[in-house]
């Protein structure tokens, strides 16, 4: 998703993916290193700070990002 979103954003410039994209990569990175052993982490705590992150990226969006005239 993370990846997704950087891809977006530099094609579309959608104001949610600057904000989301960091959020998606920083869960994935979080994911990997808690699946690998690396370091201890409750994932059941990551999404609720995940989701409540692109909610408010969208939400910001819809409030504050320029609309086209299309």
């Amino acid at each position: 998703m993370g990846i997704g979103c950087v891809a977006n954003w530099f094609k579309n410039r959608s104001f949610h993916c600057a904000i989301s994209a960091p959020l998606f990569l920083i869960a994935g990175v979080a994911f990997l290193l808690a699946g690998l052993h690396v370091i201890h982490l409750n994932t059941l705590l990551v999404w609720p700070f995940l989701l409540i992150g692109v909610a408010i990226a969208f939400l910001l969006e819809w409030r504050y990002a320029k609309r086209s005239a299309s």
